[in-house]
Protein backbone atom coordinates (compact mmCIF):
# COMPACT_ATOMS: atom_id res chain seq x y z
CA UNK A 1 0.00 0.00 0.00
CA UNK A 2 2.46 2.26 0.90
CA UNK A 3 4.69 1.91 -2.42
CA UNK A 4 0.87 2.20 -4.41
CA UNK A 5 1.19 5.57 -2.60
CA UNK A 6 4.48 6.64 -3.44
CA UNK A 7 3.99 5.94 -7.17
CA UNK A 8 0.57 8.32 -7.18
CA UNK A 9 2.73 10.95 -5.53
CA UNK A 10 5.67 10.63 -8.20
CA UNK A 11 2.82 10.82 -10.88
CA UNK A 12 1.27 13.76 -9.09
CA UNK A 13 4.81 14.99 -9.31
CA UNK A 14 5.91 14.83 -12.28
CA UNK A 15 3.00 16.26 -14.12
CA UNK A 16 2.19 18.06 -11.62
CA UNK A 17 6.04 19.87 -12.86
CA UNK A 18 5.25 19.43 -16.55
CA UNK A 19 2.42 21.16 -16.39
CA UNK A 20 3.73 23.94 -14.04
CA UNK A 21 6.97 24.17 -16.67
CA UNK A 22 4.34 24.83 -19.63
CA UNK A 23 2.42 27.35 -17.69
CA UNK A 24 5.58 29.24 -16.79
CA UNK A 25 6.44 29.50 -20.34
CA UNK A 26 3.54 30.32 -21.89
CA UNK A 27 3.09 33.21 -19.46
CA UNK A 28 6.28 34.68 -20.36
CA UNK A 29 5.46 34.19 -24.11
CA UNK A 30 1.86 36.09 -23.81
CA UNK A 31 3.79 38.67 -21.65
CA UNK A 32 7.20 39.10 -23.73
CA UNK A 33 5.86 38.35 -27.51
CA UNK A 34 3.39 41.08 -27.34
CA UNK A 35 3.69 44.78 -27.69
CA UNK A 36 4.52 47.82 -29.76
CA UNK A 37 7.62 48.21 -27.79
CA UNK A 38 9.00 44.37 -28.19
CA UNK A 39 8.12 45.21 -32.18
CA UNK A 40 10.13 48.47 -32.72
CA UNK A 41 12.64 46.82 -30.68
CA UNK A 42 12.83 43.81 -33.22
CA UNK A 43 12.68 46.22 -36.41
CA UNK A 44 15.33 49.02 -35.29
CA UNK A 45 17.93 46.79 -33.30
CA UNK A 46 21.47 46.29 -34.65
CA UNK A 47 21.36 42.06 -34.29
CA UNK A 48 25.01 42.00 -34.13
CA UNK A 49 24.59 42.31 -30.31
CA UNK A 50 21.98 39.21 -29.44
CA UNK A 51 24.46 36.11 -29.65
CA UNK A 52 26.62 38.28 -26.88
CA UNK A 53 23.02 39.60 -25.17
CA UNK A 54 22.50 35.70 -25.25
CA UNK A 55 25.59 34.76 -23.61
CA UNK A 56 25.74 36.98 -20.93
CA UNK A 57 22.03 35.47 -19.77
CA UNK A 58 22.90 32.33 -20.12
CA UNK A 59 26.05 32.70 -18.20
CA UNK A 60 23.92 34.08 -15.56
CA UNK A 61 21.12 31.16 -15.23
CA UNK A 62 24.51 28.91 -15.26
CA UNK A 63 26.23 30.78 -12.61
CA UNK A 64 23.35 31.06 -10.18
CA UNK A 65 22.37 27.14 -10.89
CA UNK A 66 26.59 26.56 -10.29
CA UNK A 67 25.58 28.57 -6.79
CA UNK A 68 23.07 26.32 -6.03
CA UNK A 69 25.32 23.49 -6.28
CA UNK A 70 27.34 24.55 -4.48
CA UNK A 71 24.94 24.96 -1.36
CA UNK A 72 23.67 21.97 -1.97
CA UNK A 73 26.62 19.99 -1.09
CA UNK A 74 26.09 19.62 2.41
CA UNK A 75 22.64 18.02 1.44
CA UNK A 76 23.74 16.16 -1.57
CA UNK A 77 25.51 13.08 -1.05
CA UNK A 78 25.89 10.30 -3.53
CA UNK A 79 24.22 13.31 -6.07
CA UNK A 80 26.24 14.50 -8.75
CA UNK A 81 26.70 18.13 -8.91
CA UNK A 82 25.45 18.26 -12.81
CA UNK A 83 22.01 16.54 -11.53
CA UNK A 84 21.87 19.61 -9.41
CA UNK A 85 22.81 22.19 -11.70
CA UNK A 86 20.21 20.48 -14.45
CA UNK A 87 17.43 20.75 -11.47
CA UNK A 88 17.89 24.49 -10.98
CA UNK A 89 17.95 25.37 -14.86
CA UNK A 90 15.19 22.79 -15.60
CA UNK A 91 13.09 24.80 -12.47
CA UNK A 92 13.39 28.36 -14.09
CA UNK A 93 10.91 28.32 -15.98
CA UNK A 94 8.42 28.00 -13.32
CA UNK A 95 9.83 30.90 -11.11
CA UNK A 96 7.64 33.19 -13.42
CA UNK A 97 4.57 32.01 -11.52
CA UNK A 98 3.98 32.62 -8.17
CA UNK A 99 5.22 30.33 -5.61
CA UNK A 100 6.57 28.78 -8.47
CA UNK A 101 10.41 28.61 -6.61
CA UNK A 102 9.61 25.59 -4.76
CA UNK A 103 9.36 23.47 -8.09
CA UNK A 104 13.15 23.63 -7.76
CA UNK A 105 12.72 21.67 -4.34
CA UNK A 106 10.37 18.91 -5.88
CA UNK A 107 12.83 18.40 -8.96
CA UNK A 108 15.28 17.57 -5.98
CA UNK A 109 12.81 15.48 -4.20
CA UNK A 110 12.93 13.23 -7.40
CA UNK A 111 16.68 12.66 -6.32
CA UNK A 112 15.85 11.58 -3.02
CA UNK A 113 16.68 14.80 -1.58
CA UNK A 114 14.07 16.00 1.05
CA UNK A 115 12.30 19.09 0.43
CA UNK A 116 12.87 20.06 4.22
CA UNK A 117 16.66 20.14 3.42
CA UNK A 118 16.73 21.54 -0.62
CA UNK A 119 14.38 24.43 0.89
CA UNK A 120 17.46 25.87 2.22
CA UNK A 121 19.37 26.22 -0.53
CA UNK A 122 16.58 27.85 -2.25
CA UNK A 123 16.14 30.21 0.64
CA UNK A 124 19.97 31.03 0.73
CA UNK A 125 20.22 31.84 -3.21
CA UNK A 126 17.27 34.04 -2.77
CA UNK A 127 18.75 35.68 0.51
CA UNK A 128 21.76 36.15 -1.15
CA UNK A 129 20.49 37.84 -4.15
CA UNK A 130 18.35 40.12 -1.52
CA UNK A 131 22.26 41.31 -0.06
CA UNK A 132 23.74 42.03 -3.88
CA UNK A 133 20.97 44.50 -4.38
CA UNK A 134 21.10 46.03 -0.86
CA UNK A 135 24.83 46.16 -1.43
CA UNK A 136 23.97 48.27 -4.85
CA UNK A 137 21.45 50.27 -3.25
CA UNK A 138 23.48 51.36 -0.87
CA UNK A 139 26.03 52.79 -3.69
CA UNK A 140 23.12 54.25 -5.48
CA UNK A 141 22.21 56.25 -2.25
CA UNK A 142 25.79 56.97 -1.77
CA UNK A 143 26.89 58.39 -4.76
CA UNK A 144 24.30 58.93 -7.51
CA UNK A 145 21.53 61.86 -6.57
CA UNK A 146 19.03 60.71 -9.15
CA UNK A 147 19.25 57.70 -7.51
CA UNK A 148 18.87 58.45 -3.83
CA UNK A 149 15.21 59.07 -2.90
CA UNK A 150 14.17 55.60 -4.10
CA UNK A 151 17.12 53.60 -3.09
CA UNK A 152 16.72 55.19 0.19
CA UNK A 153 12.66 54.23 0.14
CA UNK A 154 13.60 50.72 -0.94
CA UNK A 155 16.45 50.14 1.74
CA UNK A 156 13.55 51.51 4.15
CA UNK A 157 11.38 48.96 3.50
CA UNK A 158 14.53 46.27 3.74
CA UNK A 159 15.77 47.55 6.90
CA UNK A 160 11.86 48.02 8.21
CA UNK A 161 11.89 43.86 7.67
CA UNK A 162 15.03 43.29 8.82
CA UNK A 163 14.59 44.53 12.18
CA UNK A 164 11.40 43.04 12.97
CA UNK A 165 13.73 39.68 12.10
CA UNK A 166 16.20 40.75 14.23
CA UNK A 167 14.36 41.68 17.66
CA UNK A 168 14.16 39.26 19.79
CA UNK A 169 10.78 39.99 20.86
CA UNK A 170 9.32 40.09 17.39
CA UNK A 171 11.63 37.22 15.93
CA UNK A 172 10.80 34.61 18.44
CA UNK A 173 7.15 35.46 17.72
CA UNK A 174 7.69 34.94 14.02
CA UNK A 175 9.01 31.49 15.38
CA UNK A 176 6.70 30.62 17.35
CA UNK A 177 3.42 31.78 14.49
CA UNK A 178 5.81 29.82 11.87
CA UNK A 179 5.92 26.87 13.95
CA UNK A 180 2.15 27.09 14.73
CA UNK A 181 1.42 27.33 11.05
CA UNK A 182 3.43 24.27 10.67
CA UNK A 183 1.46 22.30 13.18
CA UNK A 184 -1.69 23.38 11.75
CA UNK A 185 -0.62 21.94 8.41
CA UNK A 186 0.88 18.71 9.67
CA UNK A 187 4.62 19.48 8.41
CA UNK A 188 6.22 20.68 11.79
CA UNK A 189 8.53 17.68 11.44
CA UNK A 190 9.93 19.45 7.98
CA UNK A 191 9.85 22.64 9.47
CA UNK A 192 12.16 21.23 12.30
CA UNK A 193 14.34 19.58 10.00
CA UNK A 194 14.48 22.55 8.05
CA UNK A 195 15.65 25.19 10.50
CA UNK A 196 18.33 22.10 11.61
CA UNK A 197 19.74 21.71 8.30
CA UNK A 198 20.52 26.05 7.95
CA UNK A 199 23.63 25.74 10.28
CA UNK A 200 25.25 23.34 7.92
CA UNK A 201 25.44 25.99 5.35
CA UNK A 202 27.20 28.46 7.16
CA UNK A 203 30.49 27.92 7.02
CA UNK A 204 32.64 30.78 5.29
CA UNK A 205 33.74 28.64 1.83
CA UNK A 206 30.14 28.23 1.10
CA UNK A 207 29.38 31.75 1.79
CA UNK A 208 32.19 33.12 0.14
CA UNK A 209 31.98 31.24 -2.99
CA UNK A 210 27.56 31.36 -3.25
CA UNK A 211 28.39 35.57 -3.11
CA UNK A 212 31.10 35.70 -5.39
CA UNK A 213 28.77 34.10 -8.15
CA UNK A 214 25.55 35.68 -6.97
CA UNK A 215 27.86 38.97 -8.00
CA UNK A 216 29.57 37.24 -11.15
CA UNK A 217 25.46 36.18 -12.20
CA UNK A 218 24.32 40.26 -11.87
CA UNK A 219 27.40 41.05 -13.71
CA UNK A 220 25.92 38.91 -16.64
CA UNK A 221 22.40 40.64 -16.55
CA UNK A 222 23.92 43.83 -16.31
CA UNK A 223 26.00 43.54 -19.32
CA UNK A 224 23.25 41.94 -21.40
CA UNK A 225 21.09 45.49 -20.44
CA UNK A 226 24.33 47.59 -21.83
CA UNK A 227 24.25 45.65 -24.57
CA UNK A 228 20.31 46.00 -25.33
CA UNK A 229 20.88 49.58 -25.08
CA UNK A 230 23.83 49.40 -27.45
CA UNK A 231 21.63 47.66 -30.14
CA UNK A 232 19.59 50.71 -30.12
CA UNK A 233 22.33 53.23 -30.32
CA UNK A 234 21.86 54.08 -26.87
CA UNK A 235 25.16 54.27 -24.60
CA UNK A 236 24.35 55.75 -21.48
CA UNK A 237 27.08 54.40 -19.23
CA UNK A 238 28.27 51.68 -17.04
CA UNK A 239 27.11 53.27 -13.40
CA UNK A 240 23.32 54.44 -15.17
CA UNK A 241 23.03 51.14 -16.49
CA UNK A 242 24.36 49.53 -13.38
CA UNK A 243 21.78 51.12 -10.99
CA UNK A 244 18.95 50.96 -13.67
CA UNK A 245 19.13 47.12 -13.74
CA UNK A 246 19.37 47.22 -9.66
CA UNK A 247 16.59 49.57 -8.51
CA UNK A 248 13.76 48.21 -10.90
CA UNK A 249 14.56 44.57 -10.61
CA UNK A 250 15.02 45.21 -6.49
CA UNK A 251 11.70 46.80 -6.73
CA UNK A 252 9.95 44.00 -9.11
CA UNK A 253 10.54 41.42 -6.49
CA UNK A 254 9.80 43.48 -3.63
CA UNK A 255 6.43 43.93 -5.24
CA UNK A 256 3.76 40.29 -4.90
CA UNK A 257 3.91 40.65 -8.74
CA UNK A 258 5.46 37.00 -10.77
CA UNK A 259 8.73 37.54 -12.35
CA UNK A 260 8.22 41.34 -11.75
CA UNK A 261 6.27 41.72 -14.74
CA UNK A 262 5.45 45.48 -15.82
CA UNK A 263 6.71 47.24 -12.56
CA UNK A 264 10.42 45.93 -13.64
CA UNK A 265 9.95 47.31 -16.80
CA UNK A 266 7.87 50.54 -16.01
CA UNK A 267 10.18 51.43 -13.52
CA UNK A 268 13.58 50.69 -15.33
CA UNK A 269 12.78 52.79 -18.43
CA UNK A 270 11.49 55.44 -16.00
CA UNK A 271 14.35 55.15 -14.05
CA UNK A 272 16.68 55.59 -16.94
CA UNK A 273 15.02 58.57 -18.47
CA UNK A 274 15.21 60.24 -15.96
CA UNK A 275 18.90 59.40 -15.44
CA UNK A 276 19.98 60.16 -19.51
CA UNK A 277 19.37 62.00 -22.35
CA UNK A 278 17.09 59.26 -24.27
CA UNK A 279 13.76 58.86 -26.02
CA UNK A 280 11.94 57.06 -23.57
CA UNK A 281 10.47 55.25 -26.65
CA UNK A 282 13.70 53.73 -27.22
CA UNK A 283 14.27 53.04 -23.77
CA UNK A 284 11.29 50.76 -23.54
CA UNK A 285 12.29 48.80 -26.89
CA UNK A 286 15.83 48.10 -25.19
CA UNK A 287 14.10 47.89 -22.10
CA UNK A 288 11.57 44.97 -24.16
CA UNK A 289 15.11 43.20 -25.71
CA UNK A 290 16.59 42.97 -22.40
CA UNK A 291 13.58 41.09 -20.59
CA UNK A 292 13.28 39.25 -24.05
CA UNK A 293 16.37 37.71 -23.11
CA UNK A 294 16.91 37.62 -19.85
CA UNK A 295 12.91 36.14 -18.90
CA UNK A 296 11.63 34.56 -21.82
CA UNK A 297 14.86 32.89 -23.03
CA UNK A 298 15.99 31.72 -19.62
CA UNK A 299 12.26 30.11 -19.49
CA UNK A 300 12.13 28.76 -23.01
CA UNK A 301 16.28 27.27 -21.55
CA UNK A 302 14.36 25.79 -18.60
CA UNK A 303 11.76 24.12 -20.46
CA UNK A 304 14.30 22.47 -22.94
CA UNK A 305 16.38 21.31 -19.99
CA UNK A 306 13.61 19.92 -18.24
CA UNK A 307 11.87 18.38 -21.15
CA UNK A 308 15.07 17.27 -22.97
CA UNK A 309 17.37 16.37 -20.93
CA UNK A 310 15.60 15.78 -17.05
CA UNK A 311 14.94 12.12 -16.17
CA UNK A 312 13.85 12.86 -12.96
CA UNK A 313 14.45 9.61 -10.67
CA UNK A 314 16.36 7.80 -13.42
CA UNK A 315 19.05 10.56 -13.05
CA UNK A 316 20.36 8.77 -10.24
CA UNK A 317 20.57 5.45 -12.83
CA UNK A 318 24.60 4.11 -12.56
CA UNK A 319 25.81 6.47 -10.20
CA UNK A 320 26.72 5.53 -7.00
CA UNK A 321 24.63 6.03 -3.87
CA UNK A 322 25.39 7.77 -1.00
CA UNK A 323 24.39 4.35 0.63
CA UNK A 324 26.33 1.79 -1.90
CA UNK A 325 29.63 4.14 -1.36
CA UNK A 326 29.49 3.15 2.59
CA UNK A 327 28.88 -0.56 1.78
CA UNK A 328 31.70 -0.39 -0.86
CA UNK A 329 34.15 1.56 2.06
CA UNK A 330 32.86 -1.40 4.59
Amino acid sequence: MAKIKSIGADKVLKYGLHLAILAGVVYAAVRYLNGEELLHALQSFHYGYAPLILLFSTSSLLLKAWRFVVLMQPFAAGVPGRVTLKAYVAGQAVTLLPGGIVARAGLMKQVNIPVAKSGVPIAFSSIFDQLVFILGSLGAALWFEAAQLPALILLGLITAVSLIALIPTTRQALARAAAWLATRLHTADKWHTFLDSVPRVLNGRLMGTSFLLTLLAFVGKILALDLSLRGLELNLGLPTVILGFILPTMLGRLLPVPGGVGVTEASMVGFLASTAQANVNELAAAVAIFRLATVFFQAMLGAAVYFILWNGPNELSGEPTSQSVAQEKA
